[in-house]
């Protein structure tokens, strides 16, 4: 009955955001539309960048002089103000779908200032496509809540493979819940044609922790998984209504809510 009552709220929702609201919409009214968790970057970059460098210390790498490539870097080159502020070298933002925007990313700049006076433009650059950069010109890659967002998962590992330096290394915060719902795994109860063609906000291709690292093992990495948030209370309340497609696999990974993932390739 729980799950009867609480799909009369998901589902009417879960429509009205596939086709009726843009991203950019949700951006704007995510502050009072209920559930929504607003992306970290566009209110404060330098926690984003801290939470990297807090990962970096977990796995003993130092991030100063590096030349870094950001994953889904937004609306604005906010993260790179803070990290060339930070930690020197360069960043590059990889950004295919959400177009630029100059108000935004000027107003954040000034609020990197506020605690970095020298945070500018210099070294900081954004490109739409990833097979723009060259082979070996990255000493780290990260993401924040980008990979569970990405349908092709292994095509991006290779990727970054090939862009990748000898020695660099890759940090990757995953959010694997439902990114607009208070019930954080209802999306794993849907067959996948009712998911990708109605209750999909386009997004969401529903992989979850294992699934990427399969994909890093597959692309040639060494993952690590240093920090991992499960709910498992929330996880049992739709176990029993899992579809096929996730029935019968390790409950624990598909209870994971949030993982931070330190990979490097292996020679």
């Amino acid at each position: 009955m729980s799950m009867i009552w609480s799909n009369m709220e998901y589902v009417p929702l879960r429509l009205i955001r596939r086709f009726l609201l843009s991203g950019a919409a949700l951006d704007k009214l995510g502050g009072i539309l209920p559930y929504w968790r607003v992306n970290a970057a566009l209110g404060d970059p330098e926690a984003v960048v801290k939470g990297y460098a807090e990962l970096a210390a977990e796995a003993w790498k130092p991030l100063e002089g590096l030349r870094a490539v950001e994953l889904g870097c937004g609306a604005t080159n906010a993260t790179g103000y803070a990290w060339t502020a930070l930690f020197g070298g360069s960043w590059t933002g990889v950004e295919p779908y959400a177009l630029f925007d100059p108000g935004r990313d000027a107003a954040l700049l000034e609020r990197v200032r506020v605690h970095f006076p020298q945070a500018g433009p210099q070294n900081v650059r954004r490109l739409r496509d990833f097979s723009l950069l060259p082979e070996a010109s990255a000493d780290v890659i990260v993401s924040n809540s980008v990979l569970e967002h990405v349908r092709d998962p292994l095509g991006l590992m290779r990727q970054c493979r090939r862009v990748l330096a000898p020695g660099g290394f890759m940090l990757h915060k995953v959010d694997y819940r439902d990114h607009f719902f208070k019930y954080p795994f209802q999306f794993l109860t849907f067959p996948r044609a009712i998911w990708e063609n109605l209750l999909d906000p386009g997004d969401l291709p529903r992989n979850r922790l294992d699934d990427h690292l399969q994909a890093l093992g597959d692309a040639g990495f060494a993952a690590k998984v240093l920090r991992r948030e499960t709910d498992k209370r929330a996880f049992r309340a739709v176990e029993p209504f899992l579809d096929r497609e996730f029935a019968g696999r390790d409950p624990d990974m598909l209870a994971t809510t949030v993982a931070s993932i330190f990979c490097e390739a292996v020679v």
